[in-house]
């Protein structure tokens, strides 16, 4: 069995600490789900921004 791969995890607490200010530990309580779906929406709303 594999678990989610640790690269993915670093990108989205990269993302979510430059784009929200969350720390580690924040955003490392958050669930997988959770964590992807806040990323989906803050990738969703920039792309809405671009002209």
């Amino acid at each position: 069995m594999t678990g989610y791969p640790l690269d993915r995890v670093h990108r989205e607490v990269a993302f979510l600490g430059r784009h929200v200010h969350w720390t580690l530990a924040e955003t490392l309580a958050l669930d997988h789900a959770q964590r992807r779906r806040w990323v989906k929406e803050i990738t969703d709303q920039l792309a809405a921004e671009e002209p």
